[in-house]
C-alpha cells in the first residue's frame, strides 16, 4: 500500500523558550482514489487537510497563538474585583461575572480548540476607611476556583485579586435639588494586583473538525476526531492602572467611564499528540492525521484600555454591566450585583 506523508515544522520567533509543531497526513489507497474522484492529485488534496489544520491549530503560529491566550486569560479578569459606580462610604459584597474574547482571530472559529473560551467569576468584598479617618481610600478583594471550558476543553480557572481605589477628586454633595437629580461620581484612581491561572485540556473527548477538499462543484468534506493530549496552561499576573469618573443620574441609574493601563507578567504553554482518522461523509476511512507540538510564550507586557458601565441603583442592592476593550486586542462584557452601604 502506497502512503502519501505530508510533514510540516512550525517556523517559531526566537523569544520562544521552546516550541515545535508537526503535522502529518497520510493517506491511504481509498484516499489516493477519492483524490481521483475530485479531480484532484492525491498531493494537492493532502495538502488542501494540512493547510486547514495548521490554521485550526495554529500549527504555523504557536508563538501568536499562545501570545493571545495569555492575553485573553488576563483580560478575563478585568473589571470584577472593583465596583467603579457605588462610591461607598462602608462596606460592599457581590459576585460578577466577565465574558471575554481576544480580538486575535488564532483563539476565534468554531474549529478551533479554544473557541468560546468560559467566562470567569468572581466573588468580591470591600470596604471604604472612613472610620479609620480615610474615606478617600476604598480596598477591594476577590476570588474564584471552578472548573471552566473553552468550548472543546475542559478544566479549571482560578482568579484572585486586591484592589485599593483613591477618590482624587470627591462626588458632588447630594444636599439641594440639583445635587440629587444629577451628581458627580467624582474622580477616582485605581490601582492592584490580579492573578489569573487557566488550565485545559482534551480529557477522554476527541475535537472533531470538519476538512473541505477539492475544488469547486466537485469539493467535499471529510471529518475528522483528534484524541489524545492537547494540554494547554496559561498564568497572568498584572497590575492595572485606571482612572475613573461617572454620574448619578435621579438616585436610579449610575454611568461611569475610564481609562487604564494594564501591565501583565504571564505565559501560556500547549503539549499536543493527537492522532485521528479521515472519514467521508459515508464513513469511508481514507487515511490518518498526527498532530505534535509544543511552546512556549509569553504575553503582551502593557496595553491601554477603556472602560464603560452602567449601574441600576435599588437601595443598597446594585446591579452593573461594563464593558472593557484593550489593544491587546481584547474586549470583554461583565456584569453582576452587590450590596453596598
Amino acid at each position: 500500500m502506497h502512503r502519501l506523508v505530508v510533514a510540516a515544522a512550525a517556523l517559531l520567533l526566537p523569544t520562544i523558550a521552546a516550541a515545535d509543531a508537526t503535522v502529518q497526513v497520510q493517506l491511504n489507497d481509498e484516499g489516493r482514489a477519492v483524490a481521483q474522484q475530485l479531480g484532484t492529485s492525491p498531493e494537492r488534496m493532502a495538502a488542501q487537510i494540512k493547510e486547514q489544520i495548521d490554521s485550526i491549530y495554529q500549527t504555523g503560529n504557536v508563538d501568536g497563538f499562545l501570545r493571545a491566550f495569555t492575553d485573553a486569560t488576563s483580560f478575563s479578569a478585568r473589571g470584577i474585583g472593583v465596583d467603579y459606580a457605588s462610591a461607598p462610604t462602608g462596606f460592599l459584597v457581590g459576585i460578577a461575572a466577565n465574558v471575554a474574547a481576544a480580538g486575535n482571530g488564532d483563539l476565534r472559529g468554531e474549529e478551533r480548540p479554544t473557541a468560546g473560551l468560559a467566562a470567569n467569576l468572581a466573588i468580591m468584598a470591600g470596604l471604604n476607611l472612613k472610620p479609620w479617618g480615610l474615606p478617600k481610600w476604598t480596598v477591594f478583594g476577590n476570588g474564584f476556583y471552578r472548573g471552566g471550558a473553552a468550548a472543546r476543553l475542559d478544566g479549571t480557572i482560578t482568579s484572585a485579586g486586591a484592589h485599593v481605589m483613591y477618590r482624587i477628586a470627591e462626588p458632588t454633595s447630594t444636599e439641594g435639588a440639583t445635587g440629587s437629580a444629577v451628581r458627580w461620581l467624582g474622580l477616582s484612581l485605581t490601582t492592584g494586583i490580579e492573578y489569573t491561572r487557566w488550565q485545559l485540556g482534551l480529557g477522554g473527548d476527541s475535537i472533531d473538525t470538519n476538512l473541505d477538499v477539492g475544488e469547486g462543484s466537485a469539493a467535499t468534506t471529510l471529518a475528522l476526531a483528534a484524541s489524545g493530549r492537547f494540554d494547554l496552561r496559561s498564568n497572568a499576573i498584572t497590575i492595572p492602572i485606571e482612572a475613573t469618573t461617572g454620574l448619578r443620574i435621579a438616585v436610579l441609574a449610575s454611568v461611569y467611564v475610564g481609562a487604564g493601563i494594564d501591565l501583565t507578567r504571564g505565559n501560556s504553554t500547549v503539549e499536543a499528540n493527537l492522532n485521528g482518522t479521515l472519514l467521508t461523509s459515508d464513513n469511508r476511512d481514507v487515511g490518518t492525521v498526527a498532530i505534535t507540538g509544543n511552546g512556549d510564550n509569553t504575553g503582551s507586557p502593557g496595553s491601554a484600555r477603556l472602560i464603560a458601565g452602567a449601574q441600576l441603583n435599588l437601595a443598597n442592592l446594585k446591579l452593573f454591566v461594563q464593558a472593557s476593550a484593550s489593544a491587546t486586542p481584547a474586549a470583554s462584557v461583565a456584569f453582576g450585583l452587590r450590596f453596598v452601604q
